[in-house]
């Protein structure tokens, strides 16, 4: 059974002082089972964020609706956590306050809510980094907090935008195996945009390929590699193989989005 579902979603912004309106979005279904971890990949400006935030409730789709456990998306809701490419952490609230805000938003005890700090800092290797604040820490600290604040209210879905991309080669790598050894044992619903194909791969059991703007998603791929995954299987001819398809993909969605410039 679905847990989410995109029909006919569409996205066309209004024209700037105007000028003709945008289409982000054509029309587009996906449906997400409980368990899934997608990826969305397609070239720049193809709609991949745009279909994100509809999802999160974030913004509206000009047609079409979402619906999460048979509910429709209405609005932004703690049943979805967002994990956003810029870090976007409380400056002003130390590590523990950051991972915890949601949990005391929501009235939940305190010592139930250090439990969740504890388990949380924990699990993305921040332990005795509790009471720094963001400014003190690295870039991949500060988005391993975010990643453990969206996972401490506890959502039915993680919805993550381009995570990684402001992160140097090798934190990037190692926040990938962080985030998908977390979702190998938790079993997290997540839909995760990328431009990176190695990444859409290596972290995914579904990737989804829009097209260039105005964006759908005309490909899904189900990865058939095996759980838990190492960084190795990067290397295998299995991996190089989707590597070859999907470039060829992207590739070809990427010159008709140049062919579209001015």
């Amino acid at each position: 059974m679905s847990r989410l579902r995109v029909e006919e979603v569409a996205r066309t912004f209004p024209g700037v002082r105007g000028g003709p309106p945008t289409v982000a979005l054509q029309p587009t279904d996906i449906e997400v089972a409980d368990n899934d971890f997608i990826t969305i990949l397609g070239p720049s400006g193809c709609g991949k964020s745009t279909l994100l935030r509809i999802v999160a409730g974030l913004d509206r789709p000009s047609s079409g609706r979402v619906v999460l456990d048979g509910k429709p998306v209405t609005g932004p809701g703690r049943d979805r956590g967002m994990v956003f490419q810029s870090y976007t952490l409380f400056p002003w609230l130390s590590v523990a306050d950051n991972i915890a805000f949601g949990p005391r938003e929501r009235g939940v005890p305190k010592p139930e809510q250090d439990a969740l700090v504890a388990r949380y800092v924990e699990r993305v290797g921040l332990k005795g980094f509790e009471h720094h604040y963001p400014k003190m820490l690295s870039g991949g600290m500060q988005q391993r907090t975010a990643l453990a604040r969206a996972l401490a209210n506890d959502p039915a879905i993680l919805l993550l935008d381009e995570p990684f991309g402001a992160l140097d080669n090798q934190t990037r790598a190692l926040m990938q195996e962080l985030l998908l050894g977390i979702w190998e044992a938790d079993r997290k619903t997540v839909l995760f945009v990328t431009h990176d194909i190695e990444e859409a791969i290596f972290m995914a059991n579904r990737v989804a390929v829009m097209s260039a703007r105005p964006g759908r998603i005309k490909t899904d791929l189900r990865i058939d590699l095996p759980h838990p995954r190492h960084y190795t299987i990067k290397t295998t001819p299995e991996f190089a193989a989707y590597k070859a398809r999907l470039t060829d993909e992207i590739r070809e969605e990427s010159i008709r989005a140049a062919a579209m410039v001015p």
